[in-house]
């Protein structure tokens, strides 16, 4: 048995051996939701030159203010995806939105801020000018060779104007992780005495799927270990990481531990001080991982939780390393002891008094309760032989999912 934090290290240190290798090239707007796999650096500035920031006119600042009321004549109109010629000394030139500032002007000031006074414009009474005003500078949002996404990044809707303002028709993208998810016991058979309901599967796969994870589910219903074995195999060859739920303990009937020695997986670790959840064990196959969590739904929920989100999170290239949780810090309702021996999570829920979070421990008979799940908003982590009073100042994991 290993403690909890122990065994979050050796998951992080086995994450260096299986960083995302496949990549694949899409087009901007069916990349959103997948991980970029490059770093994107800007083609050409933006603006790509000096552009008006509003209809109205452009014009050089000196002559308008020499020029006093009788103003300048209006000269020219640009519009945008045109290229003005220079502005002719003593003019001005209507201009729209977006387009190319003329050679020669220096300013623009809106239309409705100036008096037409024949075919001259004059700035209305009150309205000053200045070097600058209205103008789109080239290079102002970014330059040219400047980095604007970096590996990692999920990309969304936001990402997508930015691609193609750069000429970027495909970025390359990790490919989405591989992950096979399995239920097994004979009373998931449609023949069994006493039937089941197998839930964990898919409770665990709308926690999991996103746009970087595609899920399989898939469940063994028998205690027979060859056809554990059998169903194995088929997970493994088709995940890159396999998650198991029940049959991790030492009933006669637990075969999935001694079924993937026997396919030759060796034990990242076996059990964790925690509570819920002490069954939990990582074993590895080859490049594979394969999470063993406990059969209870909530152990089994709080163990995808704290272990295989974060991984896979890490491992489709959405982090660099497996990172905890930030908890959203608040004031404990409750009181309560951790057992000496195990780090203890207690599912609570989240109430705002202004800007301040109070929490309250969710009532449960146990890690088979999967109602508390649904009233809570998160979990509370209590270290062992630590003790958490009424006032304390505590934090609260709240629940997420990959495609959050």
């Amino acid at each position: 048995m290993v403690a909890y934090d122990t065994a979050q290290a050796l998951l992080t240190a086995t994450l260096h051996d299986l960083l995302p290798e496949r990549v694949e090239s899409l087009a901007p707007l069916q990349a959103c939701g997948h991980v970029l796999a490059e770093g994107v650096q800007a083609r050409t500035p933006r603006p790509d030159a000096d552009i008006s920031a509003m209809d109205g006119y452009a014009f050089r600042v000196g002559e308008m203010e020499q020029a006093g009321a009788l103003g300048l004549p209006v000269q020219g109109y640009v519009a945008a995806g045109t290229r003005p010629e220079p502005l002719a000394p003593g003019v001005a030139c209507e201009i729209l939105t977006g387009a190319r500032i003329p050679q020669g002007a220096d300013a623009v000031v809106a239309r409705e801020r100036t008096a037409r006074v024949g075919d001259h414009i004059a700035l209305a009474e009150g309205v000053g000018a200045r070097t600058g005003m209205n103008i789109r500078w080239a290079g102002e949002e970014f330059a040219a060779g400047q980095c604007l996404l970096e590996p990692g990044t999920v990309l969304d809707w936001r990402h997508v104007p930015l691609l193609l303002d750069q000429g970027r028709t495909a970025v390359q993208v990790y490919s989405p992780l591989r992950v096979s998810v399995l239920a097994n016991g004979a009373e998931f058979a449609c023949q069994a005495e006493d039937g089941r309901t197998e839930l964990n599967t898919h409770m665990l796969e709308a926690m999991l799927r996103s746009a970087t994870v595609q899920i399989t589910r898939q469940t063994s219903a028998s205690d027979s270990a060859d056809e554990l074995e059998q169903a194995l195999r088929h997970c493994v060859e088709q995940a890159d990481v396999v998650v198991t739920t029940g049959g991790i303990s030492v009933g006669q009937t637990d075969h999935v531990l001694p079924v993937l020695q026997r396919m030759g997986a060796t034990c990242l670790f076996r059990r964790v001080s925690m509570r819920p959840g002490k069954p939990m064990t990582v074993m590895k196959l080859g490049r594979t991982v394969v999470f063993c969590l406990p059969g209870n739904p909530g152990a089994a929920a709080l163990c995808a939780q704290l272990f295989v989100v974060p991984f896979l999170v890490a491992l489709s290239g959405r982090a660099p390393a497996m990172q905890a949780s930030i908890p959203v810090m608040g004031i404990s309702q409750f009181a309560y002891r951790s057992l000496p021996d195990a780090t203890c999570f207690l599912p609570v829920s989240a109430e705002w008094d202004g800007e301040q979070a109070r929490f309250s421990l969710v009532p449960s008979v146990g890690a088979s309760d999967i109602q508390c799940l649904t009233r809570a908003g998160g979990i509370m982590r209590v270290d062992a032989g630590h003790a958490v009073q009424v006032g304390d100042r505590v934090g609260m994991l709240a629940f997420s999912g990959l495609g959050l």
